[in-house]
């Protein structure tokens, strides 16, 4: 937004603070963890770099979308290391103690979130953690060697170490003597308390005022009572001195290991700028994601056609300010796309006209500083300037009138608007004489729409009205007012200009009532009239709004009622169903019935070792018929009558084309063409044989095939079976007749359920024994249909061939 050549008083840089955007940027500090990111956020500034801007976007829509699968990272512990940093470019400069630890917390931090974002889930975010430098090696050194106090580890050095046990050697021994005077002391009474204490960084002891001169050594004070003074005797003065030099040399140890650290640190320091700059970038992306979460903000759309589209568009700071007080702003709808580049807003005073204005011009600045928009939707091209004249502009300092501020201002404006810019003025043509007025806000309106810059104006004049009405690129706008209230509705109604309504107002906010009618009796003719053309065009949008609003809830009732419906049928189907299942049962039960009655009947008959075998086979034969009839029963549930689909009889049918079924309400895809006569038709979990001709077409898949249509047959239909691995032939050669009876008898029931027609059972020439049983077998299996000796080709008399029954 910044452009080379203009001073800080040009109107581009101007309209970030008419237009409050630092206002926003504290709005949206709210949201900082911490104070890493505060310079971040205070050098956060529109731009017109598309793709630096759209990173920006990505960053918060990823950070959006991982808010709401995990918690947000946390940098609030993180001091701001932009002053350590700057020591750090000082060379020979030292940090303390503290500061090494936030510079250690920074890295940490780092390597913490590099790792986090390395998974690759969230690439914009991946891409900005993995700038962060790698500081493995650095905290490798460093870690552990400074206390969360500040205190240096002991283990920082070894001369370090040494020192600090030379300094508790030498307490210790001043302390044993310390000690041994305080016996004797109390024995003469002179001492005030047998304790040990510290004055001056020497150990003392209390001794009684009186006393004093009875005990050899240095006074380092007394009292606030005068009873007591504190001595240090004489046999401890030199172990005192060499505790005091100790513990000098200790602390320039500890000095010298804070500038090694620090020197460590100068080495990495280009890695640690960027560490931090990526720190507060994330925070503030972050940031920037909570606070569209909060304020219902929309990720804008950038760098479309030239146009604004802005959808339940808000004033952030309108929006925070309202809900103060527990309520909410109206959401704006403002659509001016080309060939229109100019909207000309009308309505009455402190109808929300400046607001609208400022509103378009807030939600442009922050989409182009990266920002979320609080809108619901947001199509904006890229601007090169915004160029904004909003505002009462009057300055004593500069001797300027209000009139002059504002044509003051729109001259600096005239002289850069080019194509690529946003124009925004406010109540244009006031302050002065309207006629004069009026005419010289349509010449300016003329300068702006010839640079094709986009345009947003707002007035009260009538002729601007006229302008917007008559001129190919202007577009009327009005904020709404409700003339039953006498108030506005802040609402942005787009195609019709807006009534003042002044004298309404005034009435509204009590002024004498023979004021009004005066003032009513001087209204124009030409006036009142086109004061009325808008009340009526006005009252016609509203009537309009209405009904549309009328058919809207009568849609969302149809809606509701077909809901209502399906749940209904569904309701119903499933009841059937229910029933269907206890005639399963039944049915069932009369299976077992006849099962007894053919078992008693195989009884009666058949007297050898395989009736249980035969016994089996019937048994899964009547199970299949009574799966059978339980399908037939469901498929009559499920055929319920269906909407007549236009059919396309052209062609004759191939697979993969949507083919309605007699008697079943949903269309099916054929899946295969059987023969010339038959297909194969998948309906939801059933695959139906069916003749071709007994299909409706009603929808192709890919263009027919050339055939001749298939003559009318019958309908059949199976329920498939789950797929299984059963061949299409079986060898018994090597068994006994006991195994291969029972091998080729399980064989039999698993093709028969597989769906096979037609088995090979290898067998052998021998003696013709194990043949003999087998055929015998075959001739009383349930689902053999017929059996005969293979072909030479197939065996011949080594094989036989079994068909099974449909």
């Amino acid at each position: 937004m910044n452009d080379p050549g203009f001073s800080s008083a040009t109107p581009d840089r101007y309209s970030c603070r008419v237009l409050e955007f630092d206002a926003v940027k504290d709005v949206l500090r709210e949201f900082l963890s911490g104070p890493i990111s505060h310079n971040a956020v205070a050098a956060l500034a529109p731009g017109d770099d598309l793709d630096s801007i759209s990173v920006a976007l990505e960053r918060v829509r990823e950070a959006r979308n991982f808010l709401r699968e995990g918690a947000r990272p946390s940098l609030g512990g993180l001091e701001d290391p932009a002053t350590i940093l700057d020591r750090l470019r000082v060379e020979g400069a030292s940090c303390t103690a503290r500061e090494i630890l936030a510079v250690l917390a920074v890295m940490r931090k780092g390597q913490e979130l590099r790792r986090n974002f390395a998974a690759g889930s969230f690439p914009y975010l991946s891409d900005l953690a993995g700038a962060l430098p790698d500081f493995r090696s650095l905290l490798s050194i460093l870690e552990g060697k400074i206390h969360p106090d500040g205190s240096i580890d002991s283990s920082a050095s070894p001369e370090l170490g040494r020192l600090r046990r030379a300094v508790e050697r030498m307490r210790h021994e001043i302390q044993k003597t310390l000690e041994s005077l305080m016996r004797r002391l109390s024995r003469d009474k002179a001492l005030q308390e047998a304790v040990i204490t510290l004055r001056n960084d020497r150990l003392v002891l209390p001794i009684r005022t009186e006393e004093k001169r009875h005990v050899p050594g240095v006074i380092h004070g007394a009292s606030s009572s005068g009873a007591t003074v504190f001595l240090e005797p004489m046999e401890t003065v030199p172990l005192n001195n060499e505790l005091v030099e100790l513990e000098d040399r200790e602390y320039a140890e500890t000095q010298r290991i804070l500038g090694e650290y620090t020197e460590k640190l100068r080495e990495r320091l280009a890695d640690l700028v960027t560490a931090a700059s990526v720190l507060a970038e994330l925070d503030m992306v972050f940031a920037k994601a909570a606070f569209a979460r909060a304020y219902d903000c929309c990720i804008p759309q950038l760098g479309g056609e030239k146009g604004i589209v802005l959808t339940e568009i808000r004033h952030p700071l309108l929006e925070k300010s309202l809900r103060k007080s527990g309520r909410k702003s109206v959401p704006l709808g403002i659509r001016l796309r080309e060939p229109k580049t100019m909207m000309v807003i009308s309505g009455p005073n402190a109808g929300g006209k400046t607001v609208a204005l400022k509103t378009v011009g807030i939600a442009v600045l922050m989409a182009q500083a990266g920002l979320p928009v609080a809108a619901s939707d947001a199509q904006l091209p890229l601007f090169h300037r915004v160029l904004a004249d909003i505002g009462d502009q009057q300055s004593i300092q500069a001797n300027l009138s209000t009139f002059s501020a504002h044509i003051t201002s729109i001259r600096h404006m005239v002289e850069v608007v080019g194509p690529r810019d946003l124009v925004l003025l406010d109540e244009l043509g006031s302050s002065t004489e309207p006629g004069e007025g009026a005419a010289l806000a349509i010449a300016i309106l003329d300068r702006f729409r010839k640079s094709r810059a986009l345009t947003f104006v707002t007035t009260h004049h009538g002729r601007l009205k006229a302008y917007g009405s008559e001129t190919a690129e202007a577009e009327n706008a009005a904020m709404e007012f409700d003339e039953e209230t006498l108030e506005p509705t802040y609402r942005l109604l787009v195609g019709l200009p807006g009534k003042s309504s002044a004298v309404d107002i005034a009435a509204r906010l009590g002024l004498p009532e023979d004021i009004l009618a005066r003032a009513r009796e001087l209204i124009g003719a030409e006036e009142a009239d086109a004061s009325a053309l808008i009340e009526a065009l006005h009252e016609q949008r509203a009537l309009l709004e209405s009904q549309m609003a009328n058919l809207l809830a009568e849609e969302k009732q149809l809606l509701a009622r077909a809901v209502e419906l399906e749940t209904k049928a569904e309701q119903e189907r499933r009841a059937k169903l229910k029933e269907l299942d206890v005639r399963l049962e039944e049915t069932l039960k009369a299976m077992e019935k006849r099962w007894d009655n053919a078992l008693a009947d195989l009884r009666a008959r058949v007297e050898k070792p395989r009736l249980p075998k035969g016994i089996e086979r019937k048994t899964l034969a009547l199970k299949q018929e009574a799966r059978e009839e339980w399908n037939a029963e469901v498929l009559n549930v499920l055929s319920e009558p269906a909407p007549e689909r236009q059919s396309m009889t052209e062609g004759p049918v191939a697979v993969g084309d949507q083919v309605r079924v007699p008697n079943l309400s949903t269309p099916g895809t054929v899946t295969e063409i059987v023969d010339d006569d038959h297909i194969q038709v998948q309906v939801g979990n059933l695959r139906l044989r069916i003749a071709r001709d007994e299909v409706q077409i009603v929808a192709r898949k890919s263009a027919p095939p050339e055939a001749s249509a298939a003559p009318r047959g019958r309908l059949s239909m199976k329920v498939d079976a789950a797929p299984a691995d059963v061949p299409e032939e079986i060898n018994v050669i090597g068994n006994t007749a006991e195994e291969a009876l029972d091998r080729v008898d399980e064989f039999l029931d698993r093709a028969y359920t597989a769906g096979r027609a037609r088995l090979r059972v290898i067998h052998g020439f021998g003696k013709g024994i194990l043949r003999k049983n087998l055929h015998e077998m075959f001739a009383s299996h349930p689902h053999v249909e017929k059996f005969y000796p293979a072909t030479q080709r197939e065996g011949g008399g080594g094989a036989t061939i079994v068909e099974l029954r449909n």
